[in-house]
């Protein structure tokens, strides 16, 4: 039998051949008739042919159209949609946090602040090898918290290529079909990077494509460790935090890498709607989707049927604080001056300009390891926000102001203030680092008899004529309004004798000396119509110095000569630790190490001598000796006291925003030994390191030269080896004993009468005995 036998109907429905009743294909129902009501059973049966020829032509049209659009979605997604990236996931140039790190005084290093711009995130590593073996050393993402993004996130996540079709179909067909309650998500978590990392969250179809190919493309260059890793760290987790560290400290007080499984869930729980599953403003509702998050761990294989049961009934300890993140309201000055160092040299290393250095510092994610000392920044801040003590007011009612700047000798800033009274906001003006004042009779130790002594111009107790002298029309004039004639160069600085300094500078020539100051010493803040004498030889200068600076220059009297550029940081690094900016530890030497030694005791005699101008200061530091330099600038606007201990070195300045007299004379070495005392109450005794170079010698105070037994007024003097005066020849007589033979001398005529005391209490105890 042909086809046509098998599959032709004659009128009646029956087949041609057999004459049995047919079921007719067309119609889906039988033609069996009679002759009475055939026409109108025809007439109905052909209406249903018709409808189900209707429908059927829909469908295969329907099933045409979507394998059509199908075919040009994926003819247009793979050869029209660019799905690469730019982000390199190895390096991941994002907003980060960055943060400052403070030295405990034990080397160990400790969070102290965080500053960001709009995202607040700080990165840390997955390792996964570590992170399953239970390495204690390991500090990065645990696997538990991996395990709960994984779980209820994108289960197939180690499985797909960056796309899961099932879901993504499924998710596309429930917007017509409304299998599920609610829309579904289809976004795998490569996608959702995707997302996070292009900030593209359009809704039209297309961005769907990009973010579709771009997901592939990602999983086609980078392993699964890496995906999920930048996923954790980018991912929004509420209240402004960006990524699972900086979610960990706010809502649990800790590092993520000390979270617990329950914690873990919570975190996991929060991505859906952070703002709907936040612990803090909605436990309930975190809690249901916390245990959910522990069921799909259960049920995937992740934790044992204990492990679940646990977690699901573990509390969690909630913080939800701001201040567990590190960001204040107020920054300190230390911090104000710490963005300023690091942008400035971020733009000095790399050639940024301002806005660029500025923008990578708030965004870049550094780790900055500062130099600060909480207890010291701490001391200064109370002393300085005390207005009503040392908040003097002018003529015009405004409130005196100050700064202050304290360092080690390696050029460490411990701590800096800029300002007399509470800081308010961040980034307000700070003294310490931007005003620059003039430095008064602080110019002259640096300036004049610095140089002059490495020079062999002048030594300890050279005699210089304090007079009247005429420059080139100009004569400096003393602050007692007299002069004295000849003098020793200790009696000079000791009395702060103007005259001497500025007979130094022209020996010197002011080339020289500015030369010095700015080379040697650090400078930066003076400007050519400071090459001159008085700027040099008193201070009045044009340009003004900085404590920062001024403690720095200081600083190589009290180190041996070595000078350091004042820092406030020891290294920058990156997210990922490599070095971004490392301070150079290496000193320069300014001046030679005798040299120092000589200047460190002619600074010595400002505040020990019996007419030295920082006498008051003397009592500050008990148990140790200290070097100093008051100064103070033309009508008493400006007022200085820059010394230093064998730990430390401070310069503090005070004086009125809007220059005008200052009433009390002394209280800038008031300040200056209130913060010190503090600082020092607590050490243990110290000494100056001295030169071995140097040598400490009486000296004859009437002609300076070396003493003989005959001088009838001796003084001790220091000098370098390679520069010691002559014997005395005014006072016949031999050399006299050296300081170092005479205390000998008097240590062993103390030991014998100790030892003879000792004696005699013995022999009067034997006697005692036999009576």
């Amino acid at each position: 039998m042909d086809d046509r036998d098998l599959f032709s109907y004659d009128n009646s429905g029956n087949l041609e051949e057999t004459g049995e009743t047919s079921f007719d294909l067309n119609s889906f129902s039988s033609h069996t008739e009679n002759k009475t009501g055939g026409k109108k059973t025809k007439r109905k049966g052909k209406r249903k042919e018709r409808i189900l020829r209707a429908v059927l032509t829909v469908f295969l049209v329907g099933i045409i159209t979507v394998s059509i659009v199908i075919s040009a979605f994926l003819l247009y997604a793979f050869t029209m949609v660019d799905g690469s990236m730019d982000e390199n996931l190895d390096d991941l140039k994002l907003n980060f946090t960055t943060t400052i790190y403070a030295d405990d005084g034990n080397g160990n290093y400790s969070e102290y602040q965080r500053l960001h711009g709009q995202f607040n995130r700080i990165w840390v590593n997955y390792d996964k090898d570590k992170a399953k073996s239970g390495d204690i050393t390991y500090d990065g993402i645990p696997q538990n918290l991996v395990n709960a993004f994984v779980a209820i996130e994108d289960k197939r996540f180690m499985d797909h290529n960056g796309v899961d079709w099932k879901r993504t179909f499924a998710a596309f067909a429930n917007m017509f079909l409304h299998f599920y309650s609610s829309n579904q998500g289809g976004s795998t978590i490569t996608q959702q990077l995707v997302k996070n990392l292009t900030g593209d969250t359009s809704q039209r179809p297309s961005r769907k494509i990009r973010e579709i190919m771009r997901a592939r493309y990602i999983e086609n260059h980078y392993v699964k460790e890496t995906i999920i890793e930048c996923y954790l760290n980018t991912i929004a987790m509420g209240h402004g935090t960006y990524g699972v560290e900086v979610a960990a400290n706010y809502y649990f007080g800790k590092n993520v890498k000390d979270l617990t499984l329950t914690e873990c869930a919570c975190l996991a729980a929060i991505t859906k709607s952070p703002t709907y599953y936040a612990p803090d403003d909605h436990p309930e509702e975190n809690k249901k989707r916390r245990n959910t998050v522990l069921w799909e761990m259960y049920d995937q294989g992740y934790i044992t049927k204990e492990q679940y049961e646990k977690a699901k009934e573990e509390d969690i300890n909630l913080v939800a604080s701001k201040e567990a993140l590190k960001e204040n309201e107020n920054n300190t000055y230390f911090v104000d001056a710490l963005i300023d160092q690091v942008i400035a040299d971020l733009m000095d290393k790399y050639g940024y300009e301002k806005n660029h250095a500025t923008n990578i510092f708030y965004s870049g994610g550094y780790k900055i390891y500062a130099t600060v000392d909480n207890k010291i920044q701490g001391i200064m801040e109370e002393v300085f926000s005390d207005s009503k003590t040392y908040g003097l007011k002018g003529a015009d009612g405004t409130t005196l102001q100050g700064s202050m700047t304290l360092m080690d000798y390696n050029g460490h800033v411990r701590g800096i203030v800029g300002g007399i009274g509470e800081k308010v906001g961040k980034r307000s003006l700070n003294r310490a680092t931007s005003a620059k004042r003039q430095p008064g009779s602080t110019m002259k130790p640096i300036a004049a008899y610095a140089p002059a002594i490495e020079d062999d111009i002048i030594h300890y107790s050279s005699i210089v004529n304090d007079t009247k002298t005429n420059y080139n029309g100009w004569t400096p004039v003393n602050w007692y309004n007299s002069y004295w004639g000849n003098i020793t160069v200790q009696y000079a600085l000791e009395r702060s004798v103007n005259t001497i300094p500025v007979y130094l500078v022209n020996k010197l020539t002011p080339q020289k000396s500015y030369d010095f100051i700015t080379q040697k010493l650090g400078i930066t803040t003076l400007n050519s119509e400071d090459i001159n004498l008085s700027p040099l030889g008193m201070g009045g200068t044009n340009g003004g110095i900085t404590t920062l600076e001024s403690a720095g220059a200081f600083a190589v009297f009290g180190n041996l000569g070595q000078f350091h550029k004042p820092t406030l940081y020891t290294k920058v690094t990156d997210q990922h630790g490599e070095t971004v900016l490392q301070y150079n530890s290496e000193p320069q030497m300014a001046i030679s190490e005798d040299t120092a030694t000589v200047m460190n005791k002619l600074l010595q005699t400002v505040v020990y001598g019996s007419h030295g101008t920082g006498a008051g200061a003397k009592g500050y530091i008990k148990n140790m000796k200290i070097y100093a330099k008051t100064g103070t600038s033309n009508n008493s606007n400006d007022l200085w006291f820059v010394g230093g201990s064998p730990y430390y070195v401070a310069s503090c300045w005070c004086g009125y925003d809007k220059q005008q007299k200052i009433s009390n004379a002394g209280i800038a070495h008031k300040m200056w030994g209130a913060v010190m005392s503090k600082v020092h109450a607590d050490l243990e005794p110290k000494e100056f390191e001295v030169s071995s170079y140097a040598v400490e010698k009486y000296y004859c105070t009437s002609t300076g030269n070396i003493a003989t037994t005959a001088c009838p007024s001796k003084a001790i003097g220091w000098y370098k080896k390679s520069n010691v005066p002559p014997l005395c020849t005014a006072h016949s007589g031999d050399a006299a004993a050296t300081p170092a033979d005479v205390r000998k001398a008097e240590a062993e005529a103390a030991s014998k009468a100790a030892a003879s005391s000792s004696d005699a209490a013995a022999a009067s105890s034997a006697a005692s005995s036999n009576q």
